[in-house]
């Protein structure tokens, strides 16, 4: 097989990064000839990494792709006109004869877009119509998708790959004197923005530390190594690489997810598969184990997080809900290669003399 995966590498680390990045590493350990076209900040261009941010970059690196005659798999958030022109675009590039493309929706923000028009809904089903599979990260998705028009046979759910069991961790540096001055230690993923609730964590572990005033909160991910993180009981990280904040989960005794929106998240699954107590808004899919408290309810959190450093630390959860989608996939990617030679062949018999 002969693959390209059209997303986001690392750098930044997020959800839809890392996972394009652990079935990069994955597939090639399976012998899978894959290339990545990067539109994310683009700025990558070393081995099988090429750079595709911008309109004219992008369609280079789509052109050359279809010209191998790689099957091309598309991980966009689908939360707003631009990724679904990403979309709309690289499900038009397949040459005749190549594999149908696959498309994943990833962000719990995607049916909110789909809601908002009719506009978008219409977006969405031109770009999905150049598609073979629709891969969504959680049933909501799947079912606005297909209440869009979208064929519900081309739709498929399936949960974010994770690399948990394939990556080598490394605390940060700064992690064990912090480790070994407070606890019990929180530890969260945060990026800038409403969405993913820091206005909501940081207040709701002030609170905590009122009861508990020796634990501490470990954050990590864009922005939160600045200023507003910068105070007692708190460790900002800021940016560190996906083992780094695996090691930060492991350390930590409660992971603390309280996102507005979200699709399947892949570091609830990790925090759950590493023993930490799970504090998570219920949106989006949650695994079983995770201690839920309404979106948005700050009160809730803190209350939630209270229960969480009280109760006895959990077993580790399977990991197995994340790895299934790996191997899942590669069935996808099997299939539209056999329907792919299969109407080759036919082709062949109906010119033959």
């Amino acid at each position: 097989m002969r693959i390209a995966l059209v997303g986001n590498w690392p750098r930044p680390y997020g959800g839809v990064a890392v996972h394009v990045a652990a079935l990069a590493r994955a597939a090639r350990a399976r012998g899978v000839d894959v290339t990545v076209l990067d539109i994310g900040r683009g700025d990558h261009a070393a081995g099988f990494v090429r750079p595709a941010r911008g309109p004219v970059r992008y369609a280079t690196a789509l052109s050359g792709a279809a010209a191998e005659g790689r099957l091309l798999h598309v991980h966009t958030n689908g939360a707003n006109v631009k990724s679904w022109v990403v979309a709309l675009a690289a499900g038009r590039a397949r040459r005749p004869g190549a594999p149908r493309a696959v498309l994943t929706l990833h962000s719990g923000s995607a049916p909110a877009f789909l809601r908002r028009s009719a506009a978008n809904r219409a977006l969405a089903v031109a770009a999905c119509a150049g598609f073979g599979t629709i891969v969504a990260v959680n049933e909501e998705i799947a079912a606005l998708v297909a209440a869009a028009g979208v064929p519900r046979r081309k739709v498929t759910i399936l949960a974010p790959f994770s690399p948990l069991l394939l990556e080598a961790r490394a605390a940060p540096p700064a992690l064990a004197a912090f480790r070994a001055a407070h606890g019990p230690l929180v530890a969260a993923a945060l990026s800038p923005g409403p969405i993913y609730g820091a206005d909501l964590l940081l207040p709701a572990f002030e609170a905590l530390r009122a009861r508990v005033p020796s634990a501490g909160l470990v954050v990590f991910g864009e922005g939160t190594g600045g200023h507003a993180f910068r105070r007692p009981g708190v460790l900002g990280l800021g940016e560190i690489d996906h083992g780094a904040a695996l090691a930060v989960m492991e350390a930590a005794e409660v992971f603390a997810r309280p996102t507005r929106a979200d699709g399947d998240a892949v570091s609830v699954r990790e925090a759950l598969a590493l023993g930490c107590r799970v504090v998570a808004s219920t949106v989006g899919h949650r695994p079983d184990g995770c201690l839920l408290f309404p979106a948005g309810d700050r009160s809730a959190l803190a209350a939630r997080l209270a229960d969480a450093v009280a109760a006895p630390r959990p077993a580790r959860a399977p990991l197995a809900g994340a790895l299934d989608p790996f191997d899942a996939l590669f069935a996808i990617y099997r299939a539209h290669h056999a329907r792919a030679s299969a109407a080759a062949a036919a082709r062949s018999e109906d010119v033959a003399p």
